[in-house]
């Protein structure tokens, strides 16, 4: 029986051979084989979705939308054709297929097209392999499914496909051509993910622009007992907080310099005590976003980087697979620990922590009813070698995750108090770590936000204190603070606000606990994608405006992209729409939906945006130069519009101010259009705008306060007749 295997990567397909085959095997063109088995391999995606122009002339045009076909046309990507033939040809004999995708949507999508596209009938079997080692690759081949199993997450693949061209043919030729009307010059880049991760950099933009500071204040009290100096934070009696605003904060100070007259020369008397022991559980191995949001944190890593990162590791088979949304391990994999951990303790300088490392643990990571079609990117048995700097940070990272499983919790002893003066409390606590636990090892990666530490109440002591305890007031004051604005995103932080949208639903909307349950908007795979895309000046081959810019690690809306989410419909910006498409392609994977239901709830959504958008009127663009607005030569206050001309193919500017007239001619002005913006020719005795004429020998410009003719030609300004 002639056995086909189909890897989605060369490098896969090598890593297939040398473990089946034991390097024992002959090269053939664009294969492998040994005895009947032959490993053949796809180039990532090598079908594409048919452009609009493929279905028909008349869908050529960019004015012709919506496009919705009824038979979908798939083309060989043309850097593919070669190979596809390879897959083809062996496909005519092969009596078996092992799909080997990667081991989600995607790598099911890439594989089972092509096997539709070549119309293949025979059996299909479907090997998960997520990593490259030896042992990974026993456990998969020794697992063999059929590959029917996966014919929803292929549904699923293809719907996202399927929704991804919808949209972006349909909605980016709506609003391009819809926009020029205006005169936009721009092309909107329409995306399911992109355009509603926009929305979330611009909103908080936003928030951050309106946002005022308040003052506010509290009373800490400094105490000491035994030699020791402790802190405790004062609660709000029902009276002060009746005094407070709509956040709960004390803005009035002097009604706390009142309570402070009251409270001096008091006794204190601690009211309650209350001592407790606990511990910390490790945090879980990485998903690909985990990874991406710390790696970003500790080394400033883009997404994209850490994911091309991540990818080469995975290649040279040092870890598991990289584009995983899951944070767990089967428990199949436990007994892998110890050579896994061997290879860590080889690979890392790590503190002396024999006596805490224990391969026989079992952490709340091994779970079973966690895993999804992948697991938790996790180190394999294979020693690294020759890697670059960033490549050893990455796999530092991914590794101590790792490891950790296997050490004992952090240990601490907590004591939380009430101290009362008068008839006033304070409230404070103090936290001793016992044991540092697997804390040990992050260390060198672990960074505290300054926001998690309250250092008003949380000492970082014990206090030794029993109930009725009369501690000495060493000090009691006004602490001023104020509000802080929002901190735009980092791409780290936007990363982790992608896989966790519901956090930027509102509370109130029933379908929040919902969506809680997906994994964000985006896949792991794509996320960085996005991010760069927005940073883009760059799309396909056309230079075109970025909608979001760096600056430091932050990320800002640029001008382009504020006006972009201000001109799109609400049901594209919104997190909840996105992510309810989010839903329905999940159920699509559970089969609870279908692909022809999916396609037509996307098709009315499409249609009834369009409808909406055909009678909008959009704003007027407003050019910039070097980022800032053009503002009237007039009146200074008003600024230049860009309008398209009735009747005509051309565009003008005038003042956005429509009292904004000439201080001579009482009329109003209007702007040639250039590639460079308006063009705006001031008069050099006077210093007047200028008046745009025609002549017998070209065009000219004339002044009409002291009658001055400029030459037009070149642009350049020459008196003439003057």
């Amino acid at each position: 029986m002639k056995r086909l295997i189909i890897a989605e990567k060369p490098d896969m397909a090598r890593a297939f051979a040398s473990y089946l085959f034991s390097d024992n095997y002959t090269k053939g063109n664009g294969c492998l084989i040994s005895g009947d088995t032959t490993i053949t391999w796809a180039f990532g995606h090598m079908l594409k979705n048919a452009m609009p122009g493929d279905y028909g002339e008349e869908f050529k045009s960019w004015n012709t939308y919506p496009i919705f076909p009824k038979e979908w046309l798939m083309k060989v990507d043309a850097n593919c054709v070669k190979q596809f033939k390879v897959i083809q040809e062996l496909l005519q004999s092969a009596d078996e297929v092992i799909h080997g995708g990667d081991p989600d949507r995607e790598g099911q999508l890439l594989i089972d097209e092509i096997l539709t596209y070549c119309d293949y009938k025979g059996p299909i079997k479907r090997v998960l392999a997520n990593a490259k080692d030896n042992d990974s690759l026993a456990r998969a081949f020794n697992n063999l499914e059929d590959n029917k199993k996966y014919y929803n997450l292929y549904q699923s693949g293809l719907c996202r496909s399927q929704a991804d061209w919808l949209i972006g043919m349909n909605l980016t030729r709506l609003y391009t051509h819809r926009s020029k009307s205006f005169g936009h010059r721009e092309s909107f880049r329409v995306g399911r993910v992109k355009t509603p991760t926009l929305a979330l950099i611009v909103q908080r933009e936003h928030e951050i622009k309106n946002f005022t500071s308040i003052k506010h204040y509290s009373l800490q009290g400094t105490f000491e007992q035994n030699h020791l100096s402790f802190n405790a934070k004062h609660i709000l009696s029902e009276t002060l907080k009746q005094s407070c605003d709509a956040n709960g904060y004390l803005t009035d100070r002097a009604l706390l310099d009142g309570l402070l007259l009251k409270l001096q020369d008091q006794p204190a008397i601690v009211k309650n005590v209350n001592y407790s022991e606990g511990e910390t559980e490790p945090p879980l191995p990485h998903s690909l976003d985990t990874l991406q949001v710390e790696a970003n944190s500790v080394y400033g890593y883009s997404p994209k980087q850490v994911l091309e990162l991540t990818q080469s590791l995975y290649e040279k088979a040092h870890v598991s697979y990289p584009r995983s949304d899951c944070n767990y391990i089967p428990t199949s994999q436990h007994d892998d620990a110890s050579k896994i951990l061997g290879t860590i303790r080889n690979s890392i300088e790590l503190p002396s922590i024999d006596s805490l490392l224990d391969s026989s643990q079992q952490s709340k990571a091994f779970n079973d009813k966690k895993i999804t079609a992948h697991h938790a990117i996790i180190p394999t048995s294979v020693l690294p070698k020759s890697l670059t700097s960033e490549e050893k940070n990455i796999y530092e990272l991914i590794a101590l995750r790792y490891l950790i499983q296997f050490m004992p919790p952090e240990k601490w002893n907590k004591v939380e108090y009430t101290i009362g003066i008068a008839d006033e409390e304070f409230k404070g606590s103090g936290k001793e770590i016992v044991s540092p636990g697997f804390k040990i090892v992050l260390a060198k990666t672990k960074k505290q936000d300054e926001d998690e530490i309250d250092s008003d109440s949380t000492n970082s002591i014990l206090p030794s204190l029993k109930e009725g305890d009369t501690p000495k007031v060493s000090k009691i004051s006004v602490n001023e603070s104020k509000t802080k604005p929002p901190k735009r995103f980092t791409e780290g932080t936007l990363i982790k606000a992608m896989a966790n949208i519901y956090q930027f639903i509102p509370k109130d909307e029933p379908l929040r606990e919902k969506l809680k349950e997906l994994k964000g908007i985006g896949t792991p795979a794509t996320r960085d994608t996005i991010i760069a895309e927005l940073l883009s000046t760059n799309s396909n081959g056309n230079p075109c405006l970025p909608l979001v810019s760096k600056k430091g690690k932050e990320l800002l809306p640029t001008a382009w992209g504020e006006q972009y989410i201000k001109i799109m419909d609400a049901d594209l910006t919104t997190p909840l729409s996105t992510a309810i498409m989010e839903s329905y392609l999940a159920k699509v994977e559970s089969g609870e939906y279908s692909l022809h239901e999916y396609i037509n709830i996307l098709k009315e959504m499409i249609s009834s945006i369009i409808k909406k958008v055909e009678s909008q009127i959009f704003p007027f663009p407003t050019d910039y130069v070097e980022g800032e607005l053009i503002s009237c030569p007039i009146c200074k206050e008003g600024q230049l519009l860009k309008k398209k001309a009735k009747n005509e193919n051309r565009f003008f500017y005038v003042c956005s101010d429509p009292n904004c007239h000439h201080p001579v001619t009482l009329k109003k002005v209007f702007y040639k259009d250039s590639p460079k913006g308006p063009v705006i020719h001031l008069c050099d005795a006077c210093q007047v705008v200028t008046t745009a004429c025609k002549g017998p020998y070209g065009d000219y410009y004339h002044c009409p306060s002291c009658h001055a003719n400029y030459s037009a030609e070149g642009n350049k300004k020459k008196p003439i007749n003057k």
